[in-house]
């Protein structure tokens, strides 16, 4: 099947990051629709009097969790839960990290932190030389795995929380792909959130650990449309490059300079589109609020809380990276994550829509303005870090973890104790119902630490994969 108007593009790529807003990581470029630097929150956003806390670049590569759940969300953008207005003010961020952090205030200010772009070179050097998409929102007011659902299938089918306790079977652009001839493949570090739609556990061959990316590239077999996720969980030396807090913003950019670096230089460039893009905002400020209304995707509803899914979220990063894109371009367009099914389905003609939110949703090929490809495009990103904690990380994307563990190639010392997250609890919850799907039986240990929840994500995929696919 031809892609549009011939279009070079046979291969698309999506790096999907987790949980940092726009303004957080690039409000300070000067690219794009950014920040002033007068942008503030006031303590307690009811009194007028109170102090206000103004946006800084001081953000760290390491910072606290804040609340992301629908209701922390609502927070954040009205001041207060179930007091929805258009325009949202956006400015209940600093009083809702206040009540996260249990009151403390000057924890609380940190929320209005985000990074001077010297920090982050590998993502502030893509909106330099590509283009940035700076109106691009999460889909839904609300955590993880509602907005990965909606890039796959424009649709996270009524649910408003990270739970394992529904029956995920949405069409996907996946099965677009498949039903119409086109290959694909999930790349992932851990444990594939996307692996919780069950129907494509009939189809394991496509989810691959991230390492075969690179052989695939050089061999010239990349599919037709690549999905990566990051790795979650501290697991021995392989440390998380989700980039969802409180892990270290730096691996996330070795994550996306072996990516880049990996396709710049490989035959495959000049027939490529690579998204780099973050799922939600995780809690962290931006000033823009969310258009609306955009269309219900299918008329469900969640309960508790109501919500009909009527509503944008957080605008998040979100980078187009090809030789046929202009340098320094900014589009201004809205988009949302059910653009991506949208877009590749218009990129690759297939016949029809997922849900009626990726049939509204703009698309972004437009952007591939360019007749011939570049030249001009780096080699290689820079990076931030010492040279050879460089060399080591980006070394270990390369290696297999789990064989590496079985084999007792692993430094003890490195273990985290930190305990799960939420989002990381989910993907322990994932863990289980992939270990009772291979076993029969559920795991019952309990699991109160990082590396806990990680030995029980490897062990259980592992189990899971060998009983599935024999």
């Amino acid at each position: 099947m031809n892609s549009l108007n011939h279009s070079p593009i046979e291969h698309v790529i999506v790096l999907m990051l987790e949980n940092r807003s726009y303004d957080h990581m690039l409000g300070y470029l000067p690219n794009g629709h950014g920040l002033k630097g007068d942008e503030f929150n006031l303590v307690d956003p009811s009194d007028p009097t109170s102090e206000r806390v103004q946006v800084s670049n001081r953000a760290d590569y390491i910072s606290a969790n804040p609340g992301h759940d629908f209701e922390s969300v609502e927070k954040q953008l009205y001041g207060e839960t179930g007091c929805v207005v258009e325009p949202a003010p956006m400015n209940g961020f600093v009083a809702a990290h206040i009540e996260e952090e249990k009151g403390d205030i000057e924890l609380g200010k940190k929320i209005m932190e985000c990074f001077d772009p010297d920090k982050i070179p590998a993502l502030a050097t893509l909106v330099r030389e590509f283009c940035l998409c700076d109106h691009w929102f999460s889909a839904v007011p609300g955590p993880t795995w509602l907005n990965r659902f909606f890039a796959h299938s424009a649709t996270c089918d009524g649910m408003i929380t990270d739970t394992v306790r529904h029956n995920y079977r949405m069409k996907t652009i996946f099965d677009a792909l498949g039903k119409n001839g086109l290959s694909w493949n999930i790349y992932y570090g851990d444990i594939p959130q996307s692996l919780v739609l069950e129907h494509h556990w009939r189809a394991l061959d496509h989810f691959k650990r991230f390492e075969k990316f690179y052989a695939d590239v050089e061999k010239g077999e990349l599919a037709t449309y690549s999905f990566i996720e990051p790795r979650y969980m501290n697991f021995h030396e392989w440390k998380a490059n989700d980039q969802h807090p409180p892990h270290d913003v730096r691996l996330g950019e070795y994550l996306i300079a072996e990516v880049y670096d990996t396709l710049r230089n490989s035959p495959l460039w000049e027939k490529s589109l690579l998204v780099v893009l973050y799922d939600e905002h995780g809690g962290f400020y931006d000033h823009v609020p969310p258009p609306g209304p955009v269309p219900s995707p299918d008329g469900k509803k969640s309960k508790r809380p109501y919500f009909d899914f009527t509503r944008l979220g957080v605008r998040v990063p979100a980078i187009l990276v090809s030789p046929y894109v202009e340098k320094g371009q900014v589009d201004s367009t809205v988009y949302e994550h059910s653009s991506l099914p949208a877009t590749i389905r218009t990129l690759f003609n297939l016949p029809e829509g997922l849900t009626a939110r990726d049939k509204a949703a703009n698309t972004f090929e437009k952007n591939l303005s360019l007749t011939t490809p570049r030249s001009d495009t780096p080699l290689t990103l820079p990076v931030p870090g010492e040279a050879e904690e460089i060399r080591r990380h980006r070394e270990l994307l390369r290696i297999n973890a789990l064989e590496n563990w079985r084999q007792g190639k692993v430094d003890q010392a490195q273990i985290s104790y930190d305990p799960v997250s939420d989002f990381q609890e989910s993907l322990v919850m994932l863990a289980h119902l992939l270990n009772k799907k291979a076993r029969g039986k559920a795991h019952t240990a309990p699991i109160r630490t990082e590396h806990e929840a990680a030995t029980h994500v490897h062990e259980s995929l592992a189990g899971f994969l060998k009983n599935q696919t024999g």
